[in-house]
């Protein structure tokens, strides 16, 4: 009793901590970091092919370092290859040529660009913080100032669709120090904007367009009776690369010669279809579309012209959008409905109609955005209608059942005919402040209606009669009220995300079909009526991120109670941040059903840092919470990602349970002096942990203590980021080397008295897999390596703040796989090296970092 006295008093102290840090706004994941910026950002781009294609890089790259040129066009038809070219140069720059340029800047531009949007995609590449209310004046002074402190610029304007003023924009063009290169097909703009110089891209010569043909299609290519046909049809796009690719793609795998046979002849009829300019290449898309196996299939494709040139468009959303619409069968569950969705976008994808952007989005090729128009104009039946080219805003037809009008700097809606057949209205980006009163009189049949991130603070009487509404998107709208929609009883999203709302009313629980709830970021959100959430009888996602609403377990101010939650038997993925560990405990078993949860332990306010949990996640985020006096055992678990700020009590059987853990990141927790020790240690722990976060572990002296026998313990990390760790003597310790073969990044901030990163001992060790290596304001740190350790997959080294530091972990071996080497100049010519040789061999890969003050601390992004 007396031992669990003196504990139970040691915790109640550091208990006692948990206020002063629950009054201040950390952030859950590890903290923000801003990091130098990267000469040049790598680009996920297909390699060029063939001898015209690597002539014309090598021609640009003579170009881009004669000092009598400011100026560079690449010209050419839609489809030849300006961007595929630009994107390699990009890349080429960062890997062959790190000395060319101190930074390049890719901007992506549309036939609708504008000065803003420029200026936009600049000022978060140079990391210039833009405030709401800032002027297109003063961001332009701000992007100039930061520009100018650069020695060498390289400015890539892809896709410009006319002139464009640099100066207005913040671009020093008149500097020696800038070029600017744009990619166009119009010889007004090269014109316009003075180039120095301009070269069309020539088509690719029969050899080089068989051989991408070929590499598009695959080894069937060769089969007797088809290789022939397949060189007609080939042949038939005249050197044309993005009409090779996109033919070839249709065909991947087909190896029955009657197939072929149709494609050929159903080529040769497309042609009559299109009678524009660009004929040639439209033909030879559309059998794209035309092969596509259902008329569901080609509908998806036809969806994305909805949304403006090259937009990121979110996969979750769209897929939603095709459900409400009717394109994918609605009696599935929601992860049915996501995982059924998700084949066809990579179908599309596979076929090249889709590309793959950034995560969790995917974006339409312009070309095939204006294909996708253009078949959709000609087969009316489909009734889609899309500004091609905003801020134009023209009144649709009446056959049209799909029409967008996103991002038109609309701001006085107007009435539209009677739409009878309207299914799909998009709205969203515009500042509309407001709607007709009888607006949707005449629109009864929608079923998607988004107006997100418009200026209306309520919805027209109108509205009830939407009766066959299933998707409802008003996600960053400053609504603070919604009135009786009780007859919205086919509602099946609704997504009121960042609005104003303060309260959800009693008439929500009859929305007996609503299946997905987003009330993310609803930073007003004070009362859930009683009954509004346990009504929703089909509910599976409720997404309550970053809301201020306070659940509770009993009855009070604000309404509802946790019970309302035990009530949804259907509910799949839960996102909720509470008060006390209490209600874990009482709803065990509940929790364990579901796929998917991002449930955040927080006292005091929402947090407004909160990192969304990735698709299938299981994610727990605890704060202050003792766990000696609670038993989370069961729910650890089933715990895919754990956070963990200001806990005490952790003991070596909470470790073991965390058998499924993917991700673990510990910040504030003072009584950690080590993670694992040869005294409690098994075989199997952390045995899929893949990411591991350190942070602000005062008393932390070592990760891995002693020796721990061999097994599956850590063989799956991939990533160790420590931070303002003041104890910590290294990172991979000796006894831990043997485990991490799979370590692919190495971070390190703030750790005062680190003297190295990775201890081998007396053996030779290889981490085959470590990628990056980041290093920053470590004062004490003497070498990255103790002993004989082999990295020979390092791609890039970044270092700053840390003088002592004066070997790197570099040999031969590494000239293959390195990229880049970041750090203060002074830093590289004080380096030890083994000879002059050595030192030029590596020169190449230095970039320098702009001066810095060492004395703030560093923060990752």
């Amino acid at each position: 009793m007396t031992h669990q006295y003196r504990q139970s008093w040691t915790v109640a102290k550091k208990l006692d901590l948990v206020k002063e840090l629950n009054s201040t706004d950390f952030e859950i994941v590890a903290p923000e970091r801003s990091s130098p910026i990267n000469s040049v950002v790598e680009m996920v781009v297909p390699p060029l092919v063939g001898q015209v294609a690597a002539s014309d890089m090598m021609r640009l790259l003579e170009i881009l370092n004669r000092d009598d040129i400011r100026r560079v066009a690449v010209c050419g038809e839609g489809g030849i290859g300006k961007t595929t070219l630009a994107m390699n140069l990009n890349n080429t720059l960062r890997i062959n040529s790190p000395n060319s340029f101190d930074i390049v800047i890719w901007v992506q531009g549309s036939r609708s660009l504008d000065l803003s949007t420029i200026q936009s995609q600049i000022a978060k590449r140079i990391h210039l913080k833009v405030e709401a209310g800032d002027t297109t004046h003063s961001i332009a002074s701000g992007i100039l100032e930061r520009l100018k402190l650069r020695t060498k610029i390289l400015l890539i304007l892809d896709d410009v669709w006319e002139n464009i003023d640099l100066d207005a924009v913040g671009i020093p063009s008149r500097d020696p120090c800038c070029t600017v290169l744009i990619t166009t097909r119009s010889l007004d703009v090269c014109k316009h904007m003075a180039v120095n110089l301009s070269f069309r891209l020539d088509l690719m010569n029969e050899e080089d367009a068989w051989k991408l043909f070929v590499e598009s299609v695959g080894p069937v290519v060769h089969s007797d009776g088809i290789e022939s046909l397949a060189r007609k049809m080939a042949a038939s796009c005249h050197g044309l690369p993005l009409a090779i690719k996109t033919l070839g793609n249709s065909m991947r795998g087909v190896s029955l010669i009657e197939l072929w046979q149709n494609a050929h002849r159903t080529w040769r009829c497309s042609s009559r279809l299109f009678s524009y300019i660009e004929q040639e290449v439209f033909q030879h898309l559309a059998l794209s579309y035309y092969s596509l196996p259902s008329k569901d299939l080609k509908q998806c494709f036809l969806y994305c012209s909805l949304y403006p040139e090259s937009f990121s468009i979110n996969v979750g959303e769209l897929i939603q959008c095709w459900v409400s619409d009717g394109l994918i069968i609605e009696n599935l569950t929601v992860e049915e409905t996501f995982k059924y969705g998700l084949a066809l976008i990579k179908s599309l994808e596979y076929l090249g109609l889709y590309l793959d952007a950034a995560e969790g989005t995917v974006k339409m090729h312009v070309i095939f955005r204006e294909l996708a128009i253009r078949l959709s104009q000609r087969e009316k039946l489909l009734g889609f209608h899309s500004q091609s080219n905003p801020p134009s805003y023209k009144i649709p037809n009446k056959s049209s059942k799909r029409v967008s009008f996103m991002c038109c700097k609309i701001k006085n809606l107007q009435t539209f005919p009677e739409f009878s057949q309207l299914t799909v209205l998009f709205l969203q980006d515009n500042p509309i402040k407001k709607i007709p009163d009888e607006f949707f009189h005449k629109h009864k049949y929608i079923r998607v209606l988004n107006l997100s991130k418009t200026q209306i603070t309520f919805l027209p009487p109108s509205f009830r009669c939407l009766s066959e509404l299933r998707s409802l998107f008003l996600r960053d709208c400053p609504i603070e009220e919604l009135p009786p929609l009780v007859s919205l009883g086919k509602l099946v999203v609704l997504d009121l995300s960042g609005t104003r709302i303060k309260a959800l009313p009693e008439w929500l629980g009859s929305l007996k079909s609503l299946k997905e709830l987003d009330l993310s970021c609803t930073h007003f959100l004070a009362r859930i009526r009683t009954g509004s959430i346990s009504g929703l009888l089909s509910l599976e996602t409720l997404n309550m991120s970053c809301s201020a609403f306070n659940w509770n377990l009993r009855a009070a101010d604000q309404g509802t109670t946790l019970d309302e939650l035990l009530r949804l038997d259907q509910l799949s993925s839960l996102h909720i941040r509470l008060d006390s560990v209490e209600f874990l405990k009482f709803a065990s078993s509940w929790l364990k059903k579901l796929t998917r949860f991002d449930i955040q332990i927080s006292l005091g306010s929402h947090d407004s840092h909160h990192h969304v949990a990735k698709h299938n996640e299981k994610r727990l985020v605890l704060r202050g919470v003792n766990f000696l006096q609670e038993d989370l055992n069961d729910l650890l678990h089933k715990t895919g990602s754990l956070d963990m700020l200001a806990c005490v009590g952790m003991s070596q059987r909470h470790w073991l349970s965390l058998s499924s853990l993917t991700s673990l990141n510990l910040s504030h927790c003072d009584v950690v002096t080590h993670l694992i020790s040869n005294k409690r240690s098994s075989p199997g722990m952390f045995l899929n942990l893949q990411h591991l976060v350190l942070d602000h572990l005062q008393k932390l002296e070592i990760i891995v203590e002693g020796t721990i026998p061999r097994g599956k313990c850590f063989r799956n990390l991939k990533t160790i980021q420590v931070s303002d760790c003041p104890m910590l003597k290294g990172v991979v310790s000796h006894a831990m080397l043997c485990h991490v073969k799979n370590l692919e990044e190495i971070k390190a901030s703030g750790c005062e008295n680190m003297s190295c990163i990775i201890d081998s001992g007396d053996h030779e060790e290889t981490l085959p897999s470590l990628r990056v290596l980041e290093i920053h304001n470590m004062a004490n740190l003497r070498s990255i390596c103790v002993g004989t350790s082999v990295c020979p997959a390092l791609q890039r080294i970044e270092v700053s703040c840390c003088p002592e530091l004066q070997e790197l972990p570099l040999s031969i071996s590494n000239i293959s796989s390195l990229k880049e080497i970041r750090g203060e100049i002074k830093w590289w010519d004080n380096l030890r090296w083994e000879n002059d040789d050595a030192k030029n061999m590596f020169l190449q890969y230095f970039q320098a970092n702009p001066r810095e003050n060492c004395s703030r601390k560093r923060k990752y992004e």
